[in-house]
């Protein structure tokens, strides 16, 4: 998905899979954030492997990512990362 000035948008989130993608941007949406979910800018660079095109990139406006990372960091997902 394309969006206008997408160059100033920051990650906020790495998900290992596309649900808990989903899950996180249903929580910045509810909260007002626009959200970008982007897989493809982690695939760049690296061979296709399973591992890397799971996961997905949870972007927000750079104007948004402090109150986004407050947001998340206040959670309790019980997301596990290894």
């Amino acid at each position: 998905m394309k969006y206008d000035g997408a160059e100033h948008w920051v990650s906020v989130f790495e998900a290992a899979t596309w649900e808990e993608a989903a899950m996180i941007k249903g929580v910045l949406e509810a909260a007002k954030i626009p959200v970008m979910l982007d897989r493809d800018s982690l695939n760049k660079g690296y061979s296709l492997s399973l591992s890397v095109m799971s996961e997905v990139l949870i972007k927000v406006s750079r104007n948004m990512a402090s109150r986004a990372a407050h947001l998340l960091h206040s959670k309790s997902f019980n997301l596990s990362h290894d």
